[in-house]
């Protein structure tokens, strides 16, 4: 890891200036989840250290887009002419909208969040919450699963077990067909023995109401798809249902609803290239990934529906590596 002074030096304003029109204006999309959980359930993003990240970023000479401009721009054929961030949401929960949002419109960031559709219009909240929620809350000590025909068990005795349960099963079950997925939900659920009819505290969604307040300030709302299913699990008329519901649902409730479409999970395994067609065939203009490395514009314009964000960091070291030509470099190899 670079020293802290020689990395400060190396990202000043106007060597991230020269470097960016150097390197083909890059620019650093960040994507934030929750704000950190108030009992450890979940990793997330302490909005001082966000507004401190920002305040860096103003005082280091960076533009703010959102991605919609960013994605027009490109497409357009123009570049920005100084180093550019850009921040968006994925899911939808209310906690984002009072805790991160705010500070995101306060200095003026252009933040887009991409709502799971089927969860704000009340039809339904996403399984993977439900199997964290379990995990999290279950009286357990051990859970005991037979997958797949194999008999296995996940410790659960410390939150570091459950967090490690909780990812380990995720990773699993998301990957399943329909049919598959929901088998092993009507094993899991009954298992861990949490009620799961409605979402509890740190669960509650956003509702169409507060979105368009947040509208209002300077949010952009984005599709993140009905049920957070990941692609590669669907078939493609699975796919073009939710694309199409929650794009009717975003375009019924919203006011300027993004064009650009956010995969669920974001890895490289959850979706397939040829799902960009898709994508097209309802109007959008480009879908963001979850695979880390920072995009330049030609990136962008050649390939716009396969655009590559980082996770926030947890610190402000990082923060300043990620948004710097030093990592848009790094991500060229």
């Amino acid at each position: 890891m670079l020293k802290e002074w020689l990395l400060k030096a190396l990202t000043a304003a106007p060597i991230n200036q020269l470097m960016s029109s150097l390197l083909g204006n890059y620019v650093t999309i960040y994507m934030l989840h929750r704000p950190q959980s108030p009992n450890g359930a979940y990793e997330g993003t302490n909005p001082e250290q966000l507004e401190q990240a920002i305040i860096y970023a103003k005082a280091a000479g960076f533009h703010f887009a959102s991605i919609d401009e960013l994605v027009t721009d490109a497409l357009a054929g123009k570049k920005q002419q100084q180093p550019t961030l850009c921040f968006t949401l994925d899911d939808g929960y209310q906690d984002q909208l009072d805790q991160l949002v705010p500070v995101l419109i306060k200095h003026g960031c252009k933040p887009t969040l991409f709502v799971i559709a089927d969860m704000v219009n009340g039809d339904d909240w996403p399984w993977d919450a439900k199997l964290a929620h379990a995990i999290w809350n279950t009286s357990l000590s051990t859970l005991a699963l037979n997958i797949e025909g194999i008999e296995q068990t996940f410790p659960l005795d410390s939150p570091e077990q459950r967090i490690a349960t909780r990812r380990k099963l995720t990773g699993f079950a998301k990957r399943l067909s329909s049919q598959k997925l929901a088998e092993f939900l009507a094993v899991a659920f009954p298992a861990l023995g949490v009620n799961l009819s409605t979402p509890p505290t740190g669960y509650q969604p956003a509702t169409w109401h507060s979105l368009r307040e947040s509208e209002q300030k300077g949010l952009t709302i984005g599709s993140h798809g009905c049920s957070h299913r990941v692609f590669s699990a669907l078939g493609d008329e699975q796919i073009q249902f939710e694309l199409s519901k929650a794009k009717a649902l975003l375009t019924q409730h919203l006011r300027f609803p993004s064009r650009v479409f956010c995969y669920p999970s974001g890895k490289a395994a959850d979706f397939f290239a040829s799902h960009s067609k898709l994508l097209a065939e309802q109007g959008y203009i480009g879908s963001l990934n979850s695979i880390a490395g920072n995009p330049s514009f030609n990136n962008i314009q050649t390939q716009p529906f396969s655009i590559h964000r980082h996770s926030f960091p947890n610190n402000l070291h990082t923060f300043i590596r990620y948004s710097s030509w030093l990592e848009h470099l790094r991500s060229k190899f």
